[in-house]
């Protein structure tokens, strides 16, 4: 579960920058909504509205970019010159800082980062308590680097030697020591591998990109609760699909290109993205499996006028109905799997009815063990039926142009008040600013 994100001097965030998960003791519905996360709690669901430009959209690409570093293990690829706060001066000539809390098996992690181009300043990762934190490492690079592993690590002599050799000569100044430790030491310090599989792995930071790469037909052949999912969302929101199935095709390996066959067969059971030739909206799956490369590709069915099922090609589906099936995965992963799904524009393509019932369904769902945060314009969802006031947040720029954060519980909400209304009239802030049309000769 994630806790909270935290950002300074990065893209339209200037100072520290938190968006948090944390319920707050006014909203007192949804209590289902709670997760326990060791010592503390966390909310399932979040939306962040604001208007275009007020750094919604940069939150999550501050989270992806943060997931990014930690899987690469190391900042060599990012020019962070190019992204920090541009509108103050002397930002430019300081680091950029990111940190998250987090909740896995039971255990409250904070990690933070500091770092500059080339140059990871400071890391540090601790154990979160009510009361005091305990430190797993902290890491300071000012000319010569230090590193600190939690207390009584270094009593023992091989333990301090390891821990002498890694800061002088193993670990460079561009890598993260929570990815080097992970990936080269796992159960040399058990915390720092579970710490750096819950970022790489349960942080799921989705865009349209990523959708478009997922095996969409090998997911839904190989797991039928996935499968159920899929139906059912589907004949629950009259898209004029009953149902959908995977057509399955034994290819001549001779017809494919060779270097590409090698490839599945190097990874059995491991599919391939097949994008369609005729509509690049639509991504097919090819699989090598029980010795036959194997062509995935799903096959809507429609009712007829006369109560026979028509089978029809997706292309023919509209770019919502698409969306939709992409987002089926999303959806099994936030009600199935202990983890973060964070969306940016969830209700891209989709009607406004359409997504509040996704979100809805969510919403009810009273044993949902993920979490699901996004970006929206889509007022429909300030409903109290489906989100608690800790649960919606808004994004503003101050006179400055840096991005603030702030939840809808900052405010007295009555339990029956019409926060569509309310936030439509700017009542909440985070809403465009017009110009008077009339001057502007329309």
């Amino acid at each position: 579960m994630l806790l909270r994100f935290v950002v300074k001097n990065l893209y339209s965030f200037k100072e520290d920058t938190e968006f948090n998960l944390f319920p707050s003791s006014k909203a007192t519905h949804h209590l289902h909504h709670r997760v326990q996360c060791g010592d503390m709690e966390a909310i399932r669901l979040t939306a962040i509205y604001g208007a275009n430009g007020a750094g919604k959209s940069n939150l999550i690409k501050a989270i992806l970019d943060f997931k990014t570093i930690v899987a690469a293990g190391n900042i060599s690829r990012f020019v962070f010159q190019n992204y920090k706060f541009q509108f103050s001066k002397n930002c430019l000539s300081e680091p950029v800082s990111m940190a998250v809390e987090f909740c896995t098996a039971g255990i409250t992690y904070y990690y933070s980062l500091e770092m500059d181009t080339g140059l990871v300043s400071y890391e540090s990762l601790s154990i979160s308590h009510k009361t005091k934190d305990t430190l797993v490492f902290e890491r300071r690079t000012n000319g010569t680097q230090t590193i600190k592993f939690g207390e009584g690590y270094s009593a023992d002599k091989s333990n301090k030697l390891f821990s002498d050799v890694l800061q002088d000569k193993l670990l460079g100044r561009e890598v993260l020591l929570l990815s080097f430790m992970a990936t080269n030491y796992a159960e040399e310090i058990p915390d720092i591998a579970k710490a750096y599989k819950w970022i790489v792995n349960d942080l799921l930071v989705l865009n349209p990109k990523y959708l478009k790469n997922l095996a969409l037909a090998y997911m839904f052949s190989k797991n039928p609760e996935m499968n159920s999912l899929l139906q059912d969302v589907l004949s629950g929101t009259k898209t004029g699909i009953t149902s959908i199935e995977v057509g399955r095709k034994v290819l001549d390996e001779s017809q494919l290109d060779p270097a590409f066959v090698k490839e599945l067969k190097d990874s059995p059971g491991v599919p391939r993205i097949l994008q369609s030739t005729v509509d690049d909206r639509i991504n097919n799956s090819i699989v090598f499996e029980n010795g036959n490369i194997v062509y995935m590709e799903m096959q809507p069915k429609h009712q007829t006028s006369d109560g026979d099922a028509l089978g029809m090609p997706i292309i023919f589906e509209s770019d919502g109905t698409i969306r939709l099936i992409e987002y089926i995965p999303l959806l099994y992963l936030v009600l199935t799997k202990d983890c973060a799904v964070i969306i940016d524009e969830i209700e891209r393509s989709l009607h406004p009815i359409l997504i509040k019932g996704i979100i809805t369904k969510i919403s009810e769902s009273a044993s949902a063990k993920g979490q699901l945060i996004f970006t929206t314009h889509e007022s429909c969802l300030l409903d109290q039926e489906i989100l608690r006031p800790d649960e919606i947040w808004f994004a503003q720029k101050d006179m400055e142009q840096a991005t603030q954060f702030y939840p809808l519980s900052d405010f007295n909400i009555h339990k029956t008040a019409n926060i569509e209304n309310g936030y439509l009239n700017g009542r909440y802030g985070g809403i465009p600013f017009l110009s008077n049309l009339k001057d502007l000769h329309w």
